[in-house]
């Protein structure tokens, strides 16, 4: 074959393995390098850089298979992992001339029958990132029970043992990937919530206290935004994007059952879920509503001072779904449409409650353009309200926070990742009306 040397390697081919290439050599920081860049289009960089990582062991065993690297010593070793994974299960194909994209395809049908041959057999399927310590989370529903009558029944009838509080959030961190069959423990930031060990999962699936709603199989990342909007006893709150209404009963909760929380859902059958997890959850104070948020007005749901925002994305930090997600899931068009959607509700929950004191906005996506750069541009075009970082209803201890990439609101937002934070991913930004923030105790800021 002869190679064409003056045709460059596509940009984003070239941009990837010099990220891939740091992260596994320095260990530096991949969202900062992702987001750094300015000429790449981030959102299918995130997509393939992700995949590589989720497939990291199968993929290096299908590129030593091949010998590709031992026969082609001029290609770059990170660059021939990229476009080997664009090749297998990213877009499907390599684009443009240049060397190392017509030496990869020249092994194109070598490495497919070994990445088919290799996945034929799922044991040889690797577990996503995180995925295999991700513990069961089980939050106790207050609304129903009391927790000491729920820990009792685990010690005493199925033999649990609770371990001690952690001092810190690194030693739950810890504990939590090293629990043992019989272990649990109370997690560090959220009230009422438990960890155990992944072993567990098909123990609760079927438990007879989720069938009653006594507990909730719920991640420690869809309890943070209701821990951190913090909606007081006897507030009135606004819950734009309810269903299946996990959040919902854990804010009725939180407000002991005092006070109102709207729970708006348009889709019908999703709807239907939501008004039934609400009856059986014991609340008396969630009033669903089917309709779109959009058509939603403070004389619909008059009073509102705390609103959860939560609205659908690409659901990029979900790690049970990574490797069953379509290939469309970082694909521009669609990222486009979710951010200027998720934008659109943002905006209307800053503009038409004028009693509103605080706004959590809330995603499962790992992409900054659903994240800070939609509550950037939310905050451009509403001045009376300011982000404040939540540290204060994380105990003052957090590890991850937004990107650089939106410097005047990255630091300000918080991200939990699955190999960090053994839960899925999600990020939260606080926004609080700025005349507020003068009368109450100011939340931590950064």
């Amino acid at each position: 074959m002869v190679f064409n040397h003056s045709v460059k390697v596509p940009t984003q081919y070239r941009v990837a393995s010099k990220i891939l290439q740091k992260y596994e050599e320095e260990g530096a920081s991949m969202r900062d390098m992702i987001y750094n860049q300015k000429h790449a289009r981030i959102g299918k960089l995130c997509g393939l850089i992700t995949k590589i990582l989720q497939r990291k062991p199968l993929l290096d065993a299908v590129i030593y298979e091949s010998k590709i690297l031992q026969k082609e010593h001029r290609l770059n070793p990170s660059l021939c992992k990229i476009l080997v994974a664009e090749l297998l299960f990213g877009a499907g194909k390599l684009k443009g001339e240049s060397k190392p994209v017509q030496t990869v395809l020249s092994y194109e049908q070598k490495l497919r029958k070994i990445y088919e041959r290799k996945t034929e057999n799922t044991e040889e399927i690797p577990v996503v990132a995180g995925e295999q310590k991700q513990p069961r989370f089980i939050r106790i529903n207050t609304l129903k029970v009391k927790p000491r009558e729920i820990l009792e029944y685990l010690s005493m009838e199925e033999g649990w043992r609770q371990l001690p509080a952690a001092a810190s959030y690194d030693e739950y961190l810890e504990i939590v990937k090293n629990l043992k069959d019989e272990e649990f423990i109370e997690d560090f930031h959220v009230p009422d919530l438990y960890a155990f060990p992944c072993s567990s999962k098909s123990h609760w699936a079927t438990h007879s206290l989720v069938k009653d709603c006594s507990v909730v199989l719920q991640h420690k990342s869809s309890c943070l935004a209701p821990l951190i909007l913090a909606p007081t006893r006897k507030s009135r709150v606004l819950d734009m994007c309810s269903a299946p209404g996990l959040k919902t009963i854990q804010m009725a909760a939180m407000m002991k059952n005092k006070g109102v929380v709207y729970a708006v859902e348009n889709h019908t059958r999703r709807f239907t879920t939501l008004r039934q997890f609400a009856a059986n959850s014991g609340s008396t104070i969630i009033q669903p509503i089917n309709n779109d948020s959009l058509a939603i007005h403070d004389e619909d749901v008059p009073g509102v001072e705390y609103i959860l925002l939560d609205p659908s994305c690409s659901g990029s930090g979900v790690i049970q779904q990574i490797q069953t997600r379509e290939r469309t899931e970082y694909n521009d068009e669609r990222i486009g449409r979710l951010s200027r959607l998720q934008l659109k509700l943002l905006c209307h929950a800053m503009k038409n409650f004028p009693s509103v004191k605080r706004i959590v906005y809330s995603t499962c996506s790992m992409n900054v353009q659903e994240n800070e750069m939609v509550v950037e541009q939310a905050l451009k075009q509403f001045k009376n309200f300011k982000l404040r970082c939540p540290l204060e209803q994380l105990k003052g201890e957090w590890k991850n926070f937004g990107s650089n990439f939106c410097k005047k609101v990255g630091k300000k937002c918080i991200y939990a990742i699955p190999e960090v934070d053994v839960t899925n991913g999600f990020f939260i930004a606080v926004l609080e009306r700025k005349e507020q923030l003068k009368e109450e105790e100011p939340m931590e800021t950064t």
